[in-house]
């Protein structure tokens, strides 16, 4: 089985609204790859929580620009 991944794009969404940057699959497991731009509110926190709560079957990957260097991918 060949692993996957989907490029998101950001048509018709508000900067200030989270987007998953990416979506791969693994070994059959996908993990939605999330980056936190540098000056994100606690409005752009809470929904992208909830977006992470809503998918369950979805693993997350945040990588929060403000805190420093990338962290390594877990997929």
């Amino acid at each position: 089985m060949r692993d996957k991944s989907v490029k998101g794009l950001r048509y018709n969404l508000a900067p200030d609204q989270p987007i998953a940057n990416a979506v791969v699959q693994h070994r059959g497991q996908s993990t939605a790859l999330y980056i936190v731009p540098t000056g994100a509110d606690d409005k752009f926190e809470l929904t992208l929580k909830d977006m992470i709560l809503t998918r369950p079957e979805i693993g997350a990957w945040v990588w929060r620009v403000s805190e420093g260097e990338m962290p390594p991918l877990r997929l």
